[in-house]
């Protein structure tokens, strides 16, 4: 598993990558605002300094005295935060400075306190802004200073005195330019830097500890709890959910994965229900098939047995009939010695048997037509017991009859409905030689479609091996039968639309279930169209 940064990780570097750029841009944008506020700040106060220079030698011009507004300039030029305050004359002469060395000094239009009002243009300008008035720029030794020019007007008042010297024409008298160092500033602007950097640092950490904290609890918390709910679910644990921590989205999020649990856990659920019933019906289908398949195997071999026996029942019956015949003959004749009757009677009973025999086979192969109608199957079932129950071979058997009330009618034939109950019971009172139970039973299945009658032996049953071929032709376990009652019997019920079940456990007993339709009037009628 490949092992990367966290979700709380990303965020944070993220969040606080995002909070970086913002303050550094706050602080470029503080800082430059900060600075800008400061050099006004110094522009107005130079201003006002100059604006007081300016009237003190307003007033010393008017009374001629201008050692005094020397002096006010060399003391206020002694202030550190001034690197010198001088009086340019009209013709660029330094008239005065608190920098001695520069008294007298003559500078042109391109020195730094002209390039204010000169510039690149001949004419230089009458009124200038505060701000424009000023300039940052370095002094001799690489600091920083501000320098700001202030114009000496030729006032009407100085005109009117006495001791005025300059014409009306000159609007401008001089230049006062003052220099004003920035260090101070620079200081303060570093300071105020590095406090709001420190500032920043702090706010950054507390934010980027305050975050992880809050995405620790508001989504690592549920999200761990995600990734271990489907942790559990692909190792398929489908009973189990996620606590939901929250109502916002992480929250709705886990209320719709247990949903999707609970359809999961329905899911394989009814696949596994799917999957029981298909075996199920997979089993009963081929069940099913493997009845088909024996059906249609008897059935052909019924079919090809059938043909063969009709012609060799032809065949024998006609010298049969013969031998029988002459036989009777003889037996009748007076010429026939007493002592040679017994062997002709043996010969008649004989050939009476063998003519049977030949009857039931041609009974076997014939495919008669039933001739349906609606009867009462209790009735007929009472009736085929008063018939038999008085043979020999039931004296030790006990009859039991369960009918069930109000049982439908069947739609059958009588007649060969008969024989096949006759001969089952039989073949029942056959399996109890020593006596025991006859239970018939009858009742209907779920849907009424069918009339159900069991016959119950507690006789020798049948074994496993030979429960497969009982409706063989020709297939005996007796020594004097003939092995065509059941086939009969098998025939019988399926032309008249049923079929015949057995179930034997060898030692305790066999039960015949004989499946018959119930009457329906359309069935009739289609039959008797």
């Amino acid at each position: 598993m490949k092992l990367g940064l966290s979700l709380i990780t990303k965020l944070t570097l993220v969040i606080s990558l995002i909070l970086a750029v913002f303050m550094a841009l706050l602080d470029y944008i503080n800082v430059k605002n900060f600075r800008s506020a400061m050099l006004k700040y110094a522009v107005t106060n130079a201003d006002q300094i100059a604006e007081v220079i300016n009237q003190s030698a307003f007033d010393a011009m008017l009374k001629n005295d201008k050692g005094r507004m020397y002096d006010m300039i060399s003391r206020i030029g002694q202030d550190p935060n001034f690197e010198h305050i001088r009086l340019i004359g009209r013709e660029g002469t330094v008239v005065f400075s608190s920098t001695k060395n520069e008294i007298g000094m003559v500078l042109d239009t391109n020195a730094e306190a002209c390039t204010m009002c000169h510039g690149k243009n001949e004419n230089p300008r009458l009124h200038a802004t505060s701000m424009q008035r000023s300039r940052i720029f370095k002094n001799r030794e690489g600091k920083e200073v501000m320098g700001f020019t202030k114009a000496i007007y030729n006032q009407p008042a100085c005109i009117a005195a006495a001791c005025h010297v300059h014409p009306e024409k000159f609007n401008v008298l001089g230049m006062l330019d003052i220099i004003v160092s920035l260090e101070e500033m620079n200081k303060k602007s570093h300071e105020y830097r590095r406090e709001f950097f420190l500032f920043t640092c702090f706010l950054l950490i507390f934010t980027g500890v305050l975050i992880n904290v809050l995405i620790q609890r508001m989504v690592n918390k549920p999200v761990k709890f995600l990734r271990k709910h489907a942790n559990m679910v692909a190792a398929g644990i489908l009973d189990a959910r996620v606590t939901a921590v929250s109502d916002d989205e992480l929250g709705q999020l886990s209320e719709s994965v247990n949903m999707m649990t609970v359809s999961l856990q329905m899911a394989q659920v009814e696949l596994k229900e799917w999957g029981n019933s298909l075996e199920t019906k997979v089993e009963e289908r081929t069940s099913e098939i493997k009845r088909i398949e024996q059906h249609l195997l008897r059935s052909e071999k019924l079919a090809s047995l059938g043909k063969l026996v009709a012609g060799i029942a032809h065949e024998i019956n006609n010298p049969l009939t013969g031998v029988l015949l002459y036989s009777s003959i003889i037996y009748s004749d007076k010429r026939l010695d007493g002592e040679l009757k017994p062997d002709v009677e043996k010969i008649i009973s004989e050939s009476k048997r063998c003519a049977d025999i030949v009857s039931r086979l041609l009974e076997f192969s014939r495919e008669s037509m039933p001739h349906k109608e609606a009867i009462c199957l209790n009735a007929l079932l009472e009736k085929v017991v008063n018939i038999i129950h008085k043979q020999p071979s039931f004296q030790e058997i006990t009859i039991v009859q369960n009918y069930a009330g109000d049982l439908p009618d069947v739609l059958v034939d009588p007649g060969q409905a008969q024989q096949v109950f006759i001969n089952m019971i039989l073949n029942a009172s056959h399996a109890m030689n020593e006596g025991g139970t006859l239970t018939i039973s009858t009742f209907t299945d779920e849907n009424q479609s069918t009339v159900h009658t069991e016959i119950t032996d507690t006789g020798c049953g049948i074994s496993e091996d030979d429960l497969g071929h009982i409706f063989d032709p020709f297939f005996t376990t007796k020594s004097e039968g003939t092995g065509l009652g059941l086939s009969i019997s098998y025939g019988i019920v399926e032309n008249n639309g049923g079929k015949i079940e057995v179930r034997s456990v060898l030692g305790k007993g066999t039960t015949f279930t004989v499946q018959l339709p119930v009457y329906d009037k359309s069935l009739m009628d289609d039959f008797t169209a």
